[in-house]
C-alpha cells in the first residue's frame, strides 16, 4: 500500500494535483518538446520516468497502419477503446540508468520504436508529430517503482492506464 502525504506525495516525489501540462510542471517535469526536438533537449542519463502528452483535446484520429519500426499494428477497435478522454496524458514510461537513462530510452522511443516496444500506439496516432515530452529524473528510488506509483494514480482518476500503457 503507497501511502500519500497532504502534500499529493507518494513515496518520494509528488503526484501531479490534475494530469495536464501545468500539474507536471508543477511537480518538477521539465522538457515538454516534441519527440523530433529530443537531441536538442538536453535529456539527462540518469534514470526517471516520462510521460508523452497530446495537447490537442479533441478525440484523436488514428492510422489503420503504424509508424512504428517495431512491433506490429493494433486494431482500430482496440485503440479506440483504449483511448482516454479528459486527459492529454497518452503514455507513462520509465528510464533506469543502467545505460544511459532517460537520454538513451527517449531517443529509442524518439526513432518510433526501434528498440523501445512500449507505448507504440501512440505511432497510430495521426497527429504523433504533436506529441510532446517531458521527464522527471528520480534520484534514490527506482524509476520502475515510481512509473508503477504514477500509473496507478493516474488509474485511480481515470479507471485505467494511459491509452498507450499496456505491460504491467
Amino acid at each position: 500500500m503507497t501511502t500519500t502525504d497532504r502534500t499529493g506525495a507518494v513515496g518520494g516525489l509528488r503526484m501531479p494535483a490534475v494530469w495536464d501540462r501545468a500539474s507536471f510542471e508543477a511537480v518538477g517535469f521539465v522538457g515538454f518538446v516534441p519527440f523530433a526536438n529530443l537531441a536538442a533537449a538536453g535529456v539527462p542519463t540518469e534514470a526517471g520516468i516520462y510521460v508523452v502528452l497530446r495537447p490537442a483535446s479533441a478525440s484523436p484520429e488514428l492510422l489503420e497502419l503504424t509508424r512504428a519500426r517495431a512491433g506490429s499494428t493494433y486494431p482500430l477497435d482496440d485503440l479506440a477503446s483504449r483511448w482516454v478522454p479528459g486527459t492529454p496524458v497518452v503514455y507513462i514510461g520509465k528510464a533506469e540508468a543502467k545505460v544511459g537513462g532517460l537520454r538513451k530510452r527517449l531517443g529509442q522511443f524518439a526513432r518510433k520504436g526501434a528498440s523501445h516496444q512500449g507505448g507504440r500506439s501512440i505511432w497510430q496516432l495521426a497527429d504523433q508529430d504533436e506529441l510532446l515530452v517531458a521527464w522527471l529524473t528520480t534520484p534514490g528510488e527506482s524509476a520502475e517503482d515510481v512509473e508503477v506509483r504514477y500509473r496507478a494514480a493516474f488509474a485511480d482518476v481515470y479507471g485505467r492506464w494511459p491509452f498507450a500503457n499496456r505491460k504491467r
